[in-house]
């Protein structure tokens, strides 16, 4: 599969979230989404001079849900349920409900044993949060490169190699 055919995959599946994706499709639309990104910033900032404009929201409300689409369809080709790419978003709405302000607290986390950040309490459990949360991510990235389950699995025929 080629970035074109990738990409143009990508769009034109964008609201299918059954059946499965091969690796090459999930990552070089991945590769499109943050290299699309890091070029928006680039020029907005020559542009207007500051980053996280209109034109990188715009871009990235466009490829929203045809990335999550496309990641949901590669969990299931390797054989999970393409709602597993959910989790690590679920703890970060779930931590910034507990204190407001995730970042805030990962800050902490990663200066409190400096001594310089605030222990217990909220924080502690939005920073242990976290830390789920990016373990959660790891596995995420970890499946995604996974090969394709041979065969036919629950969620479609095997796609055709191409």
């Amino acid at each position: 599969m080629t970035r074109t055919q990738a990409i143009v995959n990508g769009f034109r599946n964008a609201f299918t979230f059954s059946g499965r994706s091969r690796r090459p499709e999930y990552w070089l639309f991945f590769a499109f989404v943050f290299g699309g990104a890091g070029i928006v910033s680039v020029l907005e900032l020559a542009i207007r001079g500051t980053t996280g404009g209109i034109v990188l929201r715009a871009f990235q409300i466009a490829v929203f849900v045809p990335f999550l689409a496309v990641g949901w369809r590669r969990l299931q080709d390797t054989g999970r349920p393409g709602w597993f790419l959910l989790v690590p978003s679920a703890i970060v709405v779930a931590s910034t409900l507990v204190s407001g302000s995730v970042f805030q607290h990962m800050l902490g986390l990663v200066l409190s044993p400096f001594g310089l950040g605030v222990r217990g309490g909220p924080d502690g459990i939005v920073g242990g949060m976290s830390i789920v949360q990016i373990l959660a991510g790891l596995v995420i990235v970890y499946w995604m490169s996974r090969p394709s389950q041979r065969g036919p699995n629950t969620y479609g025929p095997e796609p055709r190699v191409q």
